[in-house]
Order: C-alpha cells, then structure tokens, then sequence
C-alpha cells in the first residue's frame, strides 16, 4: 500500500488491526427485481420470523410498516414447522446459526418452546441467538435460554431510549430482570443500541451503559436507516458531517473501541484496505442475497429478510416449492450507479437491498457519513494523516457534485 503520494510502502505496524488474513474469494450473486436470486437447501443461517407482533412502538422501526403483512400463525404451525423442515433442509449439520426473531420475540415464548429443543437436536453445531427489548424477561425465560446455550442481545438505545418508548431501565422489577439475565449471559450478552439523529455519539452511549453496568458489551446495529420517511430516522446534512467527524476521532482516540462491534468494524475497514480486498467477493450488508441464508416464517413462507411480513410483494417463495423460491425484490449494491463509485462500498455493502426511493436516499446518506468515519480512522491509522476529503467525482443519491481537496 502506498502512502498518498504514491512513492512508498506505508510501513504496517504489529497491531492487531493490521494483521494479513485471506481474503473471502466467493464473487457475489448480482440479484435484482428481472435476475432473482436462488436459494439453495444447504441452509447456512436460518432466520425463524415467529411474528412480528411488538409491545413497544419504536418510531424509526422497520418492521412497523410490515405487521399488517405478517402471516399469523399458531403454536399448531409450530409443530408443522418441525415436521416439515427434513422436507427442505438439505445437511443439519452443516447449520450454523439459528437466529429467533419478532417483532418481540419473547411474545411467542410457547413456540419457541415448542421450536427450540427439536432444532437444537437437528443442528447440533448451530450457535442459536435472539434479539429481545428485555422487557418480558423473567427469570423462567432467562434460565432456559441460558440451558439452551443461546447468546443474547437487547435492543436499548441508551440516551436515546425515548423514541422507541418506555425504557425498562425505569421499572424496577424489570431493570432486576435485565440486571438478572446481563449477569447470566455475560459474556454472551449485549445491548445493542441504533444510532439515530435523537443519539448518535458513541461514547456517550457507551458510558450510558456502563453505568449501570461497568464493563458489558455495547453493541451498535448501525446507523438507523429511513422506511417510512420518520423524521426520527432522517440526519441532516449537518447533523451526519459532525457525526462522521466525532466518530473518526473517536475511533482513533480508542474511546469507540470499547465496543466490540465497533473495533471490528474498524479491523474490518483497515484490513480491506491492507489486503486491498476486491468489491467482486462484496455481498450485501445483511448477507440475506447469499443462497444459502434463508428467512423463513412458521407457515414456511419465505421472505426478503426476518423484518418483512409474507403477505404481499416480499413473500418470494415457500419451502413446499424450494426450487423455485425467487428473491425478486431487492437490488445488490453493483446494479446501484451510486454504490459503484463510492469510497465506502466496502464498509456499507449497499446498505439494504429492498429499499428504494427518498427512504433509499436518506438510508444511503445516512452509511456513507456513518461508514465515512471507519474509511477516515483506518486511513489515518495506516499513514498517519486525516482525510478531509476526496477527490473527483462522487456520485450519490444527493451529493453530486466534485470534491477537490486535500488529504492533511
């Protein structure tokens, strides 16, 4: 890798973010709404939609817009779930990950208790997790999911808790709950909180979190991204400049990287760089255009991803006809103009694959600022200077215009 004037090798420290490794060699499968992708029956990661019914209201929520197309099913679908899945799961054991989810999934608790032991059996080398609010937690529920050997995380955005609702930290029975199930998984638990223009500063997050509980996991499910045209889910131009900014420094500073998701989004910035990883092996964010991982609802309906209902457009086949299950509505990053070009791909993947419109523009706006930050501090990292830009074209939903700066 050459320094910015392109006459040197930039020297590679011994840290641990710089270290060589392999790159992935797999190219990606260029899905879009006239070149469906495939799915294929050796099942990698299993994504169980149990419904997408929710106790809480969270403004920005993705899923909010798809309750009305959730299937509803029953603890009797459950059952026909388990007995079918030999039908369409080609090798048990070469499962990976089992992922539970809503809405809130602790909602459905007598399906997964039906769902969980039978799927522990058939996938005995799958790591199983959920992703819960926290606030049905009881200690019943804790106890067997930790029997289970599941690992956990609960979505909580700290200060910026109140545009998703009431904040469980204020309850007293339930913060023991959180308190009782944080102490029973940790390691194996994180809150993980989305960043949005209410709370966007990682370190204040972070200590948010910390405390109440010194030393936990914060984790970070990105930048929060615009479905529904929600003023809480829409940065201004210069709200996401001075975030990219803080989070560049404070990833630099180390202050971010208490964060296990942030210091190996960071690792993750600098070794494509190090490696210079082609954009060929680049598959979307989510992973949900890879063949191989399938979202799925009770009924056996297959979906776009876990957070959109199978009633209407994002049904894209049923595991009864495996062979001609279509992923027909989503766009990979390489059929965007915009991604083509953009400095970032490497970190945002394309962002979400289904989206489009002004909730594409301001989902896009929002990952490349956000990402723009990890592309600075790996940067800098590497050669010691700040970028304070680019230069040439950039061509993106709305900035396009020419960046002719300097790197200092």
């Amino acid at each position: 890798m050459l320094d910015e004037q392109g006459f040197r090798a930039v020297d590679m420290s011994d840290d641990a973010l710089l270290e060589r490794g392999a790159t992935p060699s797999r190219p990606f499968v260029a899905v879009d709404y006239d070149q469906p992708g495939r799915k294929v029956r050796e099942v990698k990661k299993l994504k169980i939609q149990l419904g997408l019914g929710c106790n809480y209201s969270c403004a920005y929520c993705l899923q909010a817009q798809q309750v009305g197309n959730a299937a509803a099913s029953s603890s009797r679908d459950a059952s026909e779930f388990l007995e079918n899945i030999d039908g369409w799961i080609a090798e048990a054991e070469g499962m990976e990950k089992v992922e539970l989810w809503g809405g809130e999934p602790l909602l459905y608790w007598k399906k997964i208790e039906i769902l969980v032991p039978a799927l522990k059996r058939k996938f005995p080398n799958a790591r199983f997790s959920i992703i819960t609010n926290g606030s049905l937690f009881t200690r019943e529920i804790i106890d067997q999911l930790k029997a289970w050997d599941f690992s956990m995380a609960m979505s909580h955005d700290g200060p910026g808790q109140g545009v998703r609702g009431d904040d469980p930290f204020e309850d007293p029975h339930k913060f023991a709950m959180i308190q009782y199930a944080q102490r029973t998984f940790h390691p194996r638990f994180s809150f993980n909180a989305v960043l949005t223009p209410r709370s966007h500063d990682v370190n204040a997050i972070i200590d948010w979190f910390r405390d109440y509980f010194p030393g936990c996991n914060v984790g970070f499910e990105g930048v929060v991204h615009s479905y529904a045209s929600d003023p809480s889910s829409i940065f201004s131009m210069e709200q996401l400049g001075a975030f990219s900014e803080a989070l560049s420094r404070q990833l630099v500073d180390g202050s971010a990287l208490r964060s296990p998701q942030m210091h190996d989004k960071l690792r993750r910035a600098v070794r494509s760089m190090v490696n210079e990883q082609s954009s060929d092996v680049l598959f979307q964010k989510c992973g949900m255009d890879m063949p191989e991982y399938l979202a799925v609802d009770l009924k056996g309906n297959v979906t776009t991803c876990q957070n959109v209902g199978a009633i209407g457009s994002h049904k894209i086949g049923h595991v009864s006809d495996f062979d001609n299950i279509a992923l027909n509505t989503s766009r990979h990053w390489s059929k965007r103009p915009e991604c083509q070009s953009c400095p970032v791909l490497q970190l945002c993947q394309g962002a979400c694959m289904y989206q489009g419109g002004d909730n594409w523009t301001h989902s896009c706006n929002a990952e490349f600022f956000y990402n723009l930050a990890f592309f600075r501090a790996a940067l800098f990292i590497l050669t010691g200077r700040w970028m304070v830009g680019f230069s040439g074209d950039i061509v993106r939903p709305t900035l396009k215009k020419d960046c002719n700066v300097e790197v200092c």
